[in-house]
């Protein structure tokens, strides 16, 4: 079975499908327990970095490398079995219908995590409902053996214990209804603190990650720890030793003592918002926001790319400096609110991004750079991070 409804054709070369039968035919070796699926719209990669690093404190763990074709993924990745391996973590993204379905007929993990459920960038799931539909699959396919971790922060995840055979547990803010919470959350020094608590215990993590979005993939992480009988102080040491990911809200030196949150490795609304909500809970001198559009939204692009202006509108930012494309929806947004013009400057190409960049940019202040990943706003980065 392949993909339905996809365009890449990459996925019917010989090659591929050979790959496709092997690992169809590998895992019936090893028993479903050994498999963790980890879906949703939002935080997968970094959460699979961190369960990784907390089920490796009692496990021997292997997973899907971040950036690169889950359909292709997870079959190299099942190919990589061997008898010493006792956890599999598999992300599980989905861009067109189908695509679960054709995970769930190569392996049917016995533990799932959803992250969150958004809309986001898909090239065939038109609505909230389809992209629910279609990740609520992975949620349907347990049995009643199987555990379903949940964020009870997201009411679109919710939805989904309804139809759910097995154990259903959850992570979140709320102390009455997660099994583990996060409390006492601060950004301090571009990093995270925050309280780990499971019933009466508690320990506090300094995570290096940046943003209360992050806390969600630590939290995911740490439920699936507590599941798997992993003491609370060995899922902090594990929580603590992952390293800011490149791309994804990590804070580097900019030109003349300014900060740069280089956020650029893709963009969707829900992950705009959290990046914003990140920028302005950082101190700064001035906050400056570099915006590329946001591809792949389809009939919703040009709702989403005005609401975007509305937040920016809203906060008051100091300047913004919008790429090209879709982002113009942005411009045309933020002039009809009234937004300063001299704040302002629109339809720029990467190298003018960079030279405005150059310009600006001073001591204390602090740029959040953000767009999806065609656009190639790391580039914007490169030239303008100062050598460490």
């Amino acid at each position: 079975m392949t993909p339905q409804n996809t365009k890449i054709s990459i996925y019917k070369k010989p090659f591929h499908l050979l790959r496709i039968y092997l690992a169809k035919q590998y895992v019936k070796l090893y028993p479903a327990e050994m498999f963790i699926g980890i879906t949703g719209s939002v935080g997968k990669t970094t959460t699979v970095a961190a369960c990784k690093a907390i089920l490796s404190q009692k496990y021997k763990t292997i997973s899907t490398k971040p950036n690169l074709d889950p359909v292709l993924n997870i079959p190299s990745t099942i190919l990589e079995l061997n008898p010493t391996v006792k956890k599999v973590l598999l992300e599980m993204g989905i861009e067109y219908k189908g695509e679960m379905d054709f995970y769930l007929s190569l392996i049917r993990p016995r533990t799932v995590i959803l992250t969150k459920i958004a809309y986001a960038h898909s090239e065939t799931l038109g609505s909230i409902n389809e992209i629910l539909q279609e990740k609520g699959k992975l949620v349907e396919s347990l049995d009643q053996n199987g555990v379903a971790i949940l964020n009870w922060d997201d009411p679109n995840s919710r939805k989904l214990a309804e139809n759910c055979k097995g154990t259903v547990v959850y992570f979140g803010l709320d102390p009455k209804n997660c099994t583990v919470w996060a409390g006492n959350i601060k950004i301090e020094n571009f990093a995270t603190t925050f309280e780990l608590n499971l019933g009466v215990e508690r320990v506090k993590v300094n995570f290096q990650l940046l943003g209360l979005h992050q806390v969600y993939a630590a939290l995911a992480a740490a439920l699936l720890g507590v599941v798997h009988n992993i003491p609370l102080t060995k899922i902090k040491l594990g929580l603590e030793t992952i390293p800011q990911s490149e791309h994804r809200m990590q804070a580097v030196l900019g030109p003349n003592g300014s900060i740069l949150l280089d956020d650029t490795y893709n963009s969707s609304p829900t992950a705009l918002e959290a990046a914003i909500d990140t920028l302005l809970a950082v101190p700064a001198r001035r906050r400056i926001l570099v915006l590329g559009e946001m591809r792949g939204l389809g009939q919703y692009s040009e709702k989403f790319h005005r609401l975007v202006a509305q937040r920016i509108y809203k906060e008051k930012m100091d300047f913004i400096f919008l790429g090209q494309g879709e982002a113009q929806i942005i411009a045309d947004e933020l002039r009809s609110l009234g937004f300063w013009e001299e704040r302002m400057e629109y339809n720029l190409r990467n190298s003018e991004l960079v030279s405005r960049l150059l310009k600006t940019l001073g001591k204390g202040d602090v740029c959040l750079i953000k767009g999806s990943r065609v656009v190639r706003l790391d580039e914007v980065v490169k030239r303008i991070a100062k050598k460490q």
